[in-house]
């Protein structure tokens, strides 16, 4: 791969390689490279962003693509504003590989606001046989739920530890008589009304430390079960909160780059 700019962007520790106008896509091989944490930059994966009209494409540190990313668009907006390559504080439609979504820089920049879109209960494509409050893998409660990419939320009483989340986590996403495409998993543990912590397993990725889709699609489910109240709900990942708003929105609390 020849040498080319890039720069390294993370949402509450979710890493990105960001590589802007590159112009082509990239070898699934190349993928992994640049995401190799000993050989390469290391990342969960990498971002190809397009900034005339802006457009963001991601690519796993496995090489796959997924449809959506809701941490690397808040990076991928970050990054536009912080280059004058999109105004801040004003609403800007970013276009993904999941459809268009709206992003809002804070003039401040420590903070990006997505609309992420309706959660979907019913995807064919993603769950020949969706589930709701099922059981799954030894787990009682499971529903699946897509933000315009595949997850499973599986509601528990505590959260497993990381090697048993990698371990169960790695089973569930390569399930492919329940889903065919992969999927994201997230462990939630409800803590009050507006308050859930939250584990990710990312497809393609493995235990991250933050999920923008996976924290909506957590709200979600469980104001569809009743479990949480409509309005903002705190979601705290390993990396940090972040919070969900009733309309679909994902607003991120803190974000830097490194």
């Amino acid at each position: 791969m020849s040498a080319v700019p890039f720069e390294k962007w993370e949402g509450l520790g979710n890493d990105f390689v960001v590589l802007r106008d590159l112009g082509r896509d990239l070898a699934d091989a190349g993928v992994r490279r640049l995401c190799d944490r000993r050989l390469g930059v290391g990342a969960d994966g990498v971002l190809l962003v397009e900034t005339a009209p802006p457009r963001m494409i991601v690519r796993n540190a496995d090489g796959s693509r997924p449809e959506m990313c809701g941490n690397g668009l808040r990076c991928v907006a970050r990054h536009l504003a912080a280059s004058d390559r999109i105004p801040v504080d004003a609403a800007v439609v970013d276009d993904t590989d999941a459809g268009p979504r709206t992003v809002r820089v804070a003039p401040s920049f420590d903070a990006v606001t997505i609309d992420m879109g309706v959660a979907a209960f019913s995807s064919p494509a993603q769950f020949p046989r969706p589930l709701d409050r099922a059981p799954l893998h030894g787990f009682a409660r499971a529903t699946t739920v897509s933000m315009g990419n595949p997850h499973v939320v599986l509601e528990v009483d505590a959260l497993p530890s990381l090697d048993d989340a990698a371990r169960i986590g790695r089973a569930i996403e390569l399930d492919a008589a329940v889903f065919p495409q992969r999927t994201n998993v997230e462990w939630v543990v409800v803590r009050g009304a507006h308050d859930v912590d939250v584990l990710v397993w990312e497809r393609g990725a493995g235990l991250t430390m933050a999920c923008g889709t996976g924290a909506c699609g957590v709200v979600a489910v469980l104001v569809k079960h009743g479990v949480v109240d409509r309005g903002t709900t705190t979601v705290r990942l390993p990396g940090g909160p972040l919070r969900r708003i009733e309309r679909g929105e994902v607003t991120l609390e803190k974000q830097q780059s490194r």
